[in-house]
C-alpha cells in the first residue's frame, strides 16, 4: 500500500489538484509528469507540469498564478523554476479528440499514453524524448491501444518513426516485448501511405551515424536511424523486471 501511494499522481501533484478545484476548464497533464505516470523510469520535477488546453482557456489559465505559483506560456528556464514555488506550463494545442481520449488517474486528466508516445517521437530534439517513449512503450506494453496507436500514427505521419523505434525496442531487448503483429501492420501501413523514399534523421542530435546493429532496421523502415545504441538498451536495461 506504502508503495501504492508514493507513486500516486494525486500525492505527487496534490498542489496541482488544489488548484484544478478552481478552475473548470478542459486540460491534460502531459510533459514529464505524464511520462513518469505512464513509466515510472525518469523522475520529473514535483513542483512543474505542463497542461495542455485549449487556445480559448488561455487567460483563464493565467489567473491561476499566485500564492507561489507562477504560470508560463512558453516554457521557463531553470532559473524561473527554481524561483517558483509551483509552476504550471500552458500547451495550448489541446483538441477535442484528444480531450476525449483522456485517462483520468486519481482524478486527474492525463494525455492518453498513445498520443503522448507520438508527441514524444515527433518533437525529439534529442535522446531523452526517445528514451522516454521506448520506456512508456516497455512498460506499458500490455496496456497500450495499439489500434488507436498505429492509426494516430499514420494519420500524422509517423509511422516510419514509429516503426524503427519499435523495432529497435525488440532488438535492444532481443525479445518482443512490441507485438510483431503490430510492426506487420504499420509496415503495410507505410507501403501504402508514405512515399518509398522519405527519410527522418532520427534524432538530429550529436550522433549522425548508423549503428550497425540499426542499419537493417533504418533501411527497413527508410529512415537514417542516426541513435545510440545506449538510448534504447538504457531503457530496455532498467525496466527489464517488468518484462514478462
Amino acid at each position: 500500500m506504502a508503495v501504492a501511494v508514493a507513486h500516486s499522481p494525486w500525492h505527487r501533484l496534490a498542489w496541482l489538484a488544489r488548484r484544478l478545484i478552481r478552475l473548470d476548464q478542459p486540460y491534460l497533464i502531459t510533459g514529464p509528469q505524464a511520462s513518469y505516470e505512464y513509466h515510472r523510469w525518469l523522475t520529473p520535477l514535483e513542483n512543474l507540469v505542463t497542461l495542455q488546453v485549449y487556445a480559448e482557456d488561455v487567460p483563464l489559465w493565467l489567473q491561476m498564478a499566485g500564492g507561489g505559483c507562477r504560470v508560463f506560456e512558453t516554457p521557463p528556464n531553470t532559473t524561473q523554476v527554481r524561483a517558483a514555488q509551483e509552476a504550471i506550463i500552458l500547451d495550448s494545442t489541446l483538441e477535442p479528440e484528444r480531450h476525449q481520449r483522456r485517462r483520468v488517474i486519481d482524478g486527474l486528466a492525463f494525455i492518453a499514453l498513445e498520443d503522448l508516445c507520438l508527441d514524444l517521437v515527433e518533437r525529439a530534439r534529442g535522446e531523452t524524448s526517445l528514451a522516454e517513449a521506448a520506456a512508456i512503450i516497455i512498460a506499458q506494453r500490455d496496456f497500450l491501444a495499439w489500434d488507436v496507436l498505429l492509426d494516430q500514427a499514420e494519420q500524422r505521419g509517423l509511422a516510419r518513426r514509429l516503426g524503427a523505434l519499435l523495432d529497435a525496442i525488440n532488438a535492444e531487448a532481443e525479445a518482443t516485448l512490441v507485438p510483431p503483429e503490430a510492426i506487420k501492420e504499420l509496415g503495410r501501413r507505410v507501403d501504402m501511405v508514405h512515399p518509398p523514399l522519405e527519410e527522418a534523421i532520427y534524432p538530429p542530435g550529436r550522433h549522425r551515424s548508423v549503428p550497425s546493429s540499426y542499419r537493417p532496421i533504418a533501411e527497413r523502415w527508410g529512415v537514417r536511424l542516426a541513435l545510440p545504441r545506449y538510448v534504447i538498451g538504457k531503457v530496455v536495461l532498467d525496466l527489464q523486471p517488468q518484462r514478462s
